[in-house]
């Protein structure tokens, strides 16, 4: 057992007071040069790579605003009285008058990139050979796609486009994608 009667009490009023600024200063730990450096340059890949993402998406939309989408389906080349798509529409498969691709092998069907665009005629090699976009081709040479209301109750957007072989022989196509 501990005699309590010798021990001195001490209370609050008796600690020392000192400059809260001084004991902040002291607790706060400084940082060293190689973790300074390391902040510097972490904040400056950081800027870095922010700034990449701001160029990329600009870029995506600009591309975006570039490719042009005629979207009424009762005006223009679409009209379905006195355009070309007054034909065209009975069977919901014909989307002007080149050939369609039927089994959307000439669509692109991926994430936007590359100069492609998800639902549009893609540019890029292909199993038999190769696609590409003609672009302002519709439309008095202002659109690069349509959109047609068919007989099966879609619209679609048809994209303009080459289908090339491997020999280097390219024909008219066009992407038909729903809308």
């Amino acid at each position: 057992m501990t005699d309590t009667s010798s021990q001195t009490t001490v209370s609050f009023a008796d600690l020392p007071v000192t400059d809260t600024g001084h004991i902040r200063k002291r607790l706060r730990p400084r940082p060293s040069r190689r973790r300074f450096m390391g902040s510097v340059l972490g904040a400056g890949a950081a800027v870095g790579l922010g700034s990449l993402f701001l160029v990329n998406k600009a870029a995506d939309t600009a591309q975006a605003a570039y490719w042009q989408d005629w979207t009424s389906t009762n005006t223009g080349p679409c009209d379905p009285v006195t355009g070309y798509a007054r034909n065209h529409t009975e069977n919901g498969i014909m989307c002007g008058p080149s050939p369609m691709c039927t089994s959307r092998s000439c669509c692109w069907k991926y994430r936007n990139g590359a100069g492609n665009l998800v639902g549009w005629h893609k540019n890029a090699p292909g199993s038999t050979g190769y696609y590409t976009h003609r672009p302002d081709d519709c439309w008095q040479g202002t659109y690069d796609s349509w959109q047609w209301k068919f007989s099966d109750g879609n619209t679609y957007r048809c994209s303009d486009g080459w289908t090339c072989s491997a020999s280097g022989a390219c024909s008219k196509s066009i992407c038909p994608w729903a809308v």
